[in-house]
């Protein structure tokens, strides 16, 4: 065997194949004989005869593992048995493959006694023919439900036998070959090519990552292609469901008024999980959960807010706080990081049951939180200086620099209105005015005005001073310029002592504002309701406050 060995079709390359087998099976009789007698024979490198035949053998291998994998699913039938959950012959048989072709390659060192990276490359190049054969599978998986009509059945959901055992032989092929890393001894061979200095330790991994990464991504696609429809089928009836549920007599307490939807949900969980593997399982209870909570949001957002029954909102929200509890299964269902969002639409939910006046506090707690955590001065700023004195609340606006201009000659007539919020806590207290400014954008106001109000109500912690600074035109409406908001119960006389001084109190600097969320949430809850004017009212004066960029 002085010349290469070069094969040159499939048949020559099994005869090679058997050959190298033979001789290998012959190299081991070398243990019969004393090491002396054994280490000058030719035959003890006998694996550099059959290098030339390393690539026929490979695309060999890739050929078969293919072929058997398209064989299996033609010829696939339902696993039988209690206790099992449902799964083919075809994932089984492509299994076996996996693992013959896997034990192969675990044996190279025996062939590759080659150098290390030429062994490396060889395992690699095997694992690239498995990766191509599950892709494959998975194709053909995908293909067969297709062609089922599966995708394009729009009929309620049955928990089918094809559908669970495709879902669950990808999963379990899957797990094969995403063994592969630890089953190749990744990082000893890694350090043993980075010894070389042939390559580094990252480019091995990501050699093996770029085999893993299309395969994974590919089998969740048609995984999740799977239970996304389980879920599209099941949202009709859930739909109706929920329906009810909203819409039941306020009579109806929600535990009773949730059991149709409960009893629905159960039939078929409960059918899916003893058919499917865990992880399957979570894949399609957190969908079905997605579908519901939609469904929920849906019910919520419909119709106007005016025809809904006054249970209605607070139906909903203790219907979602029960169905959170249903799918978490006391720890065996979802956990709570997935159940956790529905707090969108349980935020809503709590909004929408929440009377007018307190929405409108909600929403300017939220602005003076907004006013704290401010640092850019995009609209200019207003300096003030609040106090409590003598049992009224003095109010001096200072000053304000870098108004936004209004007019069309580049500059505003800025004037600042003063109100104490919230109405309902300070119902007497009209707004207050400073005289307009021409022609400026740092105006200079020092002036002061007093309300009537006790120290309690300015110790309320939603006790705060509204300013509002505005363009001042003759013809048109007032434009906005900005608004900045002062907690009451932080001033002087209010949180400590005033001093004997007043004028040694300091002036605070308020960073102006416009709102920057247009679809803040008690901004839409309050729009909705139509027939409510003091919403209604709110809402059209917060809409021109809002920024246009």
């Amino acid at each position: 065997m002085d010349t290469p060995l070069s094969p040159t079709n499939s048949e020559t390359g099994e005869s090679l194949f058997e050959l190298y087998l033979a001789v290998q099976e012959f190299i081991r009789y070398r243990e019969h004989l004393n090491a002396s007698d054994y280490q000058g024979l030719s035959a003890q490198c006998y694996y550099h005869w059959f290098e030339p035949a390393l690539e026929k053998w490979l695309d060999l291998a890739k050929l078969k593992i293919v072929q058997r994998a398209k064989k299996a699913l033609e010829l696939s039938m339902l696993c039988q048995g209690e206790m099992i959950v449902k799964h083919s012959t075809s994932s089984n048989d492509l299994v076996t493959a996996l693992c013959h072709v896997n034990e192969g390659i675990l044996e190279t060192p025996r062939l590759a006694r080659l150098d290390t990276i030429v062994q490396f490359r060889v395992e690699i190049t095997r694992r690239n023919s498995m990766c191509e054969a599950v892709l494959f599978y998975a194709q053909l998986v995908h293909q067969r439900l297709k062609d089922s009509g599966f995708y394009d059945d729009v009929s309620a959901f049955k928990t089918s036998d094809e559908v669970c055992a495709a879902l669950n032989d990808l999963e379990y092929v899957w797990r094969t070959i995403a063994t592969m890393p630890d089953d190749l001894h990744l990082e000893t061979v890694v350090s043993a090519v980075e010894a070389t200095g042939e390559a580094t330790a990252d480019q091995c991994r990501a050699d093996v990552t770029s085999l893993l990464d299309p395969v994974f991504n590919q089998y969740d696609t048609y995984s999740m292609l799977i239970v996304s429809k389980i879920a599209v089928r099941m949202q009709a009836p859930l739909k109706k469901c929920i329906f009810h549920l909203a819409w039941s007599p306020d009579t109806l307490p929600t535990t009773d008024a949730i059991v149709p939807l409960q009893e629905y949900l159960d039939s078929h969980l409960i059918s899916l999980n003893m058919n499917l593997i865990p992880k399957n399982f979570h894949k399609v209870l957190n969908c079905v959960w997605e579908v519901t909570v939609f469904e929920l949001g849906h019910q919520m957002d419909g119709g106007s807010g005016d025809t809904k029954m006054s249970g209605f909102y607070e139906r909903l929200y203790e219907a979602l706080e029960l169905l959170v509890e249903f799918f978490h299964a006391e720890g065996n269902g979802l956990p709570p990081e997935i159940l956790t969002g529905s707090k969108t639409v349980k935020q809503r939910l709590k909004l929408h049951k929440t009377d007018t006046d307190t929405l409108i506090e909600l929403y300017y707690e939220d602005r003076l939180m907004e006013q704290q955590r401010v640092k850019e001065a995009n609209y200019g700023v207003l300096s003030v200086r609040a106090y409590y004195h003598h049992d009224s609340l003095c109010v001096e606006v200072l000053k304000a620099r870098d108004v936004i201009p209004l007019d069309p000659n580049g500059f505003s007539d800025p004037f600042v209105i003063v109100e104490l919020l919230p109405k309902s806590m300070f119902p007497h207290s009209a707004e207050q005015y400073t005289d307009v400014k021409k022609k400026t954008l740092n105006p200079l106001f020092d002036e002061c005005f007093e309300f009537a109000v006790s120290m309690d109500q300015c110790r309320h912690e939603s006790a705060m001073i509204l300013f509002t600074v505005m363009d001042h035109d003759v013809i048109t409406s007032n434009d906005f310029a900005g608004e900045s908001f002062l907690s009451l119960n932080s001033i002087p006389g209010v949180l400590a002592p005033l001093p004997h001084d007043i004028n040694a109190i300091d002036r605070v600097d308020l960073i102006l504002m416009h709102q920057q969320n247009k679809g803040h949430p008690i901004l839409h809850t309050l729009e909705a309701r139509h027939e409510d004017k003091v919403a209604q009212d709110f809402v059209k004066k917060q809409r021109v406050r809002t920024t246009n960029s």
